[in-house]
């Protein structure tokens, strides 16, 4: 009984310090009022990048549409979307048996109120080691990985326009 009371106690101590430091799980992210309702062009609908976009966006309290009014909203162009694939190392039997996917993304911001604004390409990369036993499997494992590199693109892609919207120093 003790032992267990201590460790309720240990965690309560514990969730009391970190809520004390200010400390918070970064969540969705805040995408700016004036950006709302987003059309994405560049991508088919059934594209993994253009659900995973749509799925961060509206987790964010965005409206995805399908064509952006003129008054508002902003279109978010897709300008290309680079897939490599490379070997990072090489068994002593020559056969690679490590890989590295990459994913770079170029996007175009036009908003209703302004100029179009070329973001910074979004790049996500993960690596995996190659099982030549498994050949079935690697295309399956690839298509986990770059819905992981989406998800990663979507913050990157998140962040940047929270940035764009953020004063600079000093104004």
């Amino acid at each position: 009984m003790i032992p267990a009371l201590s460790r309720v106690l240990a965690v309560l101590v514990l969730a009391a310090s970190l809520a004390a430091c200010g400390f918070q799980l970064r969540g969705a992210g805040d995408w700016p009022a004036q950006l709302d309702p987003v059309e994405i062009r560049g991508l088919q609908p059934r594209d993994s990048l253009y659900q995973e976009l749509a799925r961060g966006l509206r987790a964010s309290g965005v409206e995805v549409v399908d064509s952006r009014p003129e008054e508002r909203g902003v279109t978010l162009e897709i300008r290309s979307v680079d897939d490599s694939r490379r070997a990072l190392s090489v068994s002593d039997q020559a056969r690679v048996s490590e890989y590295e996917l990459v994913r770079r993304v170029q996007v175009r911001l036009h908003p209703a109120d302004g100029e179009a604004v070329d973001l910074e390409p979004l790049r996500a990369s993960r690596t995996y080691v190659y099982d030549e036993t498994a050949v079935l499997s690697r295309s399956e494992r690839e298509e986990d990985l770059r819905d992981t590199m989406n998800r990663d693109l979507v913050a990157l892609l998140r962040r940047q326009v929270e940035a764009l919207e953020r004063p600079a120093d000093g104004d």
